[in-house]
């Protein structure tokens, strides 16, 4: 399987500035929202076959819910409960921000945002069974988005390995990008994810 190339802003242009929760919610959930579509443009990159906007806009929505799950599982252990719950619920709104912009530019009027969160908030309920190995999604974990983006695409002759191609590259390297966001955003002294810290290993919470 080949992997994604990505090239993410994440990175306060003042190194010196203190940024707040909010301010780290706010430029992680443009990440997320890089790496989505980062994501998306790279399975039409290995010659899988896109049928309609409307179908690429569902694989970008199965990444950014993703994503969002992996930053919750990330901030466990590193943030109190309360504060961590803000952070989450922050990234998701910002996130769906950027959803509900860029499908209004392509496809008019909708309230896109909110089917999204509805989306998410039924996705989390199957993410929240699995586990982490270390600070990587396991493989009950990438296997959900796999599934979904499977039966976005199809099973054509041209579309029926892209389970494999999500589950054993694709996610597996936007997760480690997001991991590398956090830790830049925040500052090593603020968010330790080193695979071997003693919060980083995180289970179904």
């Amino acid at each position: 399987m080949t992997t994604m190339k990505m090239r993410i802003r994440n990175k306060w242009s003042n190194r010196n500035r203190k940024s707040s929760l909010e301010d780290n919610a706010t430029a992680l959930a443009y990440v997320i929202w890089q790496i989505a579509l980062t994501a998306a443009k790279s399975l039409h990159a290995k010659d899988f076959d896109y049928r309609s906007d409307e179908q690429r806009f569902g694989v970008i929505a199965e990444y950014l819910i993703f994503l969002v799950h992996v930053t919750d599982r990330l901030a466990f252990g590193q943030m109190g409960d309360e504060p961590r719950q803000h952070f989450v619920k922050t990234v998701a709104q910002q996130t769906a921000r950027h959803y509900q912009r860029n499908l209004e530019d392509l496809q008019g009027g909708g309230d896109y945002a909110s089917e999204l969160i509805d989306k998410l908030n039924c996705r989390s309920a199957d993410y929240a069974e699995t586990r982490f190995e270390g600070t990587e999604p396991g493989y009950a974990t990438r296997r959900i988005i796999g599934e979904r983006i499977q039966e976005l695409m199809g099973t054509s002759q041209t579309n029926k390995w892209v389970i494999q191609q999500v589950m054993d590259a694709d996610a597996i390297e936007a997760a480690r990008q997001l991991k590398t966001s956090m830790v830049s955003l925040f500052g090593s002294s603020d968010l330790d994810l080193r695979p071997d810290s003693k919060d980083a290993v995180i289970g179904a919470d």
